[in-house]
């Protein structure tokens, strides 16, 4: 049996081989992750200048509008989901990447340019579903960024699963998607800034779409001199690091193949738990972090800017859930537990914030330090679920699926929000309702915890 724990001289070897793979692929992966969300969730900032009326160089955009662009969004990310995951296995992760990066950030740069006369004659031949021609062209490109962008974060599972062993990955797989609150974190006061950039005779909304469109495209390029596509072709591990890690893994797979349930309705009953809580949590998710920015301004009464800077706060603190609750799901061997219990503290604190909103310094207190942590702090120890229970390209296309099918849930939260605070001043309405559906989540993924309480204790055992 190939382990780190067989020897010392192989404890050396083997933490030397992981801390190398890590520094080698986390950092720049963590830094593509950051370019990815703050394209999908830009808008929740931009939104501020796109609503003001176009005298003062806005667009006259309403939440509804705001809200159905921001979720349709996930109505073109499926599409390439399980077909790029795949791709990863048959032609290298590092090529799938260059394409998705490239696509996504012209698209997005091109959101910049809607309601323009250059748009209105280039994208003149769209269908008018709404009588504002700028509205028509918001829709179809936030489409198509979801289009392009879409096999972006399955692909990049799938590929830490080609690289860390098991009881490695909600570590892996945490430090990667801290960039999800990082993103926020820095996204949201950077663009609150770029709102005030109003140079060239370019409004400051549009250059935040315009500056981090741009930044994938250039990072498509560095990705070609990066990433390898699997441990063979990495000239920076030594050769007997190189023997160790792919020892470890062929172990997996052996493993894998001997205590894996024969029948497949078995995989597809987890398979279609996973999407439905991965919609659930989805709904949450996006339906906050689309709207934070007005979320805030709402319970506080600050400016467009100064809004946008407090909005970051939940995502440092969400950052700590994740790395702390990733950590301790390693450090325990145990995912069903860590992914249930931070979505019912979640779902108690959005009704705790709603149901303060008006004492405004203890709602925003509430989203701050308890929404903001529990918000994301269960996902690393989700993601490695799958590849529990299946292998190879059936892994690739579950990963793709659950992405697939529960990413729609991204566009349900934002226009549920959006609708649920029109013409309101208050958030708390759509809080509530927000509330639901981490609660709904977590019951999900305790009922599939016991269900398959067999194989987990299976996999437990051999991690």
């Amino acid at each position: 049996m190939a382990s780190d724990q067989t020897s010392p001289t192989q404890l050396t070897l083997g933490e030397q081989t992981r801390r190398r793979v890590a520094v080698h692929l986390i950092p720049f992966l963590f830094f593509l992750y950051i370019l990815a969300y703050i394209d999908r969730t830009n808008v929740a900032v931009a939104k501020l200048g796109m609503q003001k009326d176009p005298s003062e160089g806005g667009l006259g955009f309403d939440n509804e509008v705001i809200g159905f662009g921001a979720g349709i969004f996930f109505w073109g990310y499926w599409i390439l989901e399980i077909p790029s995951t795949i791709s990863v296995l048959k032609w290298g992760a590092r090529w799938v990447f260059v394409r998705i990066l490239i696509l996504w950030g012209i698209c997005c740069a091109l959101i910049g340019t809607i309601g323009t006369p250059w748009a209105n004659s280039v994208f003149g031949w769209l269908p008018n579903f709404h009588h504002d021609p700028a509205v028509n062209q918001f829709y179809f490109l936030r489409f198509m960024l979801g289009f392009f962008e879409g096999g972006f974060f399955p692909s990049v599972i799938l590929y830490l699963s080609l690289w860390f062993r098991p009881r490695d990955r909600a570590r892996a797989i945490a430090v990667f998607m801290a960039a999800i609150p990082v993103s926020s974190l820095l996204g949201a006061p950077i663009s609150g800034l770029m709102l005030q950039m109003d140079t060239f005779g370019v409004e400051g909304w549009r250059w935040i779409f315009i500056l981090q469109g741009l930044a994938p495209v250039l990072a498509g390029f560095a990705t070609i001199f990066f990433l390898p596509d699997r441990p063979e072709k990495a000239t920076w591990l030594r050769p007997e690091e190189r023997a160790w890690l792919l020892a470890e893994l062929e172990e997996e797979k052996t493993r894998r193949a001997t205590h894996a349930p024969a029948k497949s309705t078995t995989h597809i009953g987890v398979v279609l738990l996973l999407t439905a809580f991965y919609f659930c949590q989805n709904v949450t998710s996006y339906g906050l972090s689309m709207f934070m920015p007005s979320i805030i301004k709402s319970q506080s009464g600050l400016s467009d800017t100064w809004s946008s800077v407090v909005a970051a706060l939940p995502y440092l603190f969400g950052l700590l859930g994740m790395l702390l609750n990733g950590w301790h799901s390693d450090r325990q061997r145990e995912r069903v537990f860590h992914v249930a219990l931070p979505l019912i503290c979640l779902g108690m604190s959005i009704a705790l914030a709603a149901f303060f909103d008006g004492a405004w310094i203890w709602s925003l207190l509430i989203m701050v330090f308890l929404v903001g942590t529990f918000m994301y702090s269960h996902l690393p120890a989700f993601w490695p679920i799958p590849t529990i229970f299946l292998g190879g390209v059936a892994a690739a296309s579950a990963i793709g699926f659950v992405n697939m099918i529960g990413n729609l849930g991204g566009s349900v939260g934002p226009i549920m929000v959006g609708k649920a605070a029109q013409g309101q001043t208050s958030y708390a309405p759509a809080l509530f309702r927000l509330a639901i559906f981490p609660i709904t989540a977590a019951t999900i993924m305790l009922l599939m915890g016991y269900l398959r309480r067999g194989a987990l204790r299976q996999a437990k055992s051999h991690s």
